[in-house]
């Protein structure tokens, strides 16, 4: 599901079950799935409206667009694919900046013009970036993530991971079995099993 504005730009993407190889056979790409097709629409008080679109992409090439990118992530943090093993090679300028609020993404012009009638409706920001919070996309099974905002899209974290709420993972990080993330692991850098990171402890890439 690709989010738009009113000029057609694409905020973000949500793939609700991506996959590896090729499209099933029968599968129409331009018929939407029942499962997501109320999904489809306009959402008047942040200025978006929400398609429905079937993706394919080359993962060994750099990301091409807006839903291109975020179908890496969202595969990362599936973990259909492991960390630094799928070309991210210029993400960052196919990531808007997106004001990120309780009721979902919005441009950020479009929030501060809207501020008053979403304040009424009770929405509020809780981020201004280019990454979106994991949770907001993904449920990794059986893991503990104090902190929503400390775990971004595209952060690769296998079962019996907790993270606390001081712990971070990047994107195209993560822990590669159950492990306790009390510090920081930065991009490309991944944790076997059994590691626990300190508070304060910060594992960077080179």
């Amino acid at each position: 599901m690709t989010l738009r504005i009113a000029d057609g730009a694409e905020l973000d993407t949500w793939y609700p079950h991506p996959a590896l190889g090729t499209l099933p056979h029968g599968r129409d790409p331009y018929i939407v799935p029942a499962e997501i097709e109320h999904l489809q629409g306009e959402d008047a008080r942040r200025g978006v409206r929400r398609e429905a679109r079937t993706i394919s992409i080359d993962l060994d090439a750099p990301p091409a667009s807006t839903p291109d990118a975020y179908l890496r992530l969202h595969l990362l943090s599936h973990r259909l694919v492991a960390p630094n093993t799928l070309n991210l090679d210029g993400v960052f300028a196919h990531l808007p900046i997106v004001m990120w609020t309780t009721a979902g993404p919005m441009h950020p012009d479009d929030f501060d013009a809207r501020r008053p009638a979403l304040q009424q409706a009770g929405i509020s920001a809780v981020g201004i970036d280019k990454f979106p919070r994991l949770l907001d996309y993904v449920t990794p099974p059986r893991v503990r993530i104090a902190d929503a905002s400390r775990v971004r899209l595209g952060a690769y974290v296998s079962p019996g991971t907790t993270v606390m709420h001081e712990g971070f993972i990047n994107f195209n990080a993560g822990t590669l079995g159950a492990s306790m993330v009390e510090g920081r692991i930065s991009q490309g850098v991944v944790v076997g099993d059994g590691s626990d990171i300190g508070g304060g402890a910060s594992i960077m890439g080179t």
